[in-house]
């Protein structure tokens, strides 16, 4: 992935505004449509990750709250 296209965070908001971004840079012919596929590749496969940590720490915690009462 070049480096224009560089995901600089590494939560789930930033990869949803690296993925927006990606398309309009590609869009406006500023980068290699290609690239820009490549690009939202990794940031969905990022995002999909990060989706499933969440359910997993929402899973554990209504199992712990549900022990706890």
């Amino acid at each position: 992935m070049k480096k224009v296209l560089k995901c600089p965070g590494i939560c789930l908001d930033k990869f949803l505004d690296c993925a927006f971004r990606a398309i309009i840079e590609a869009k406006l012919g500023l980068v290699d449509k290609d690239e820009a596929l490549d690009a939202l590749w990794e940031y969905l496969v990022n995002i999909d990750y990060e989706v499933k940590l969440l359910e997993k720490r929402i899973n554990t915690s209504k199992t712990t709250e549900e022990g706890t009462t």
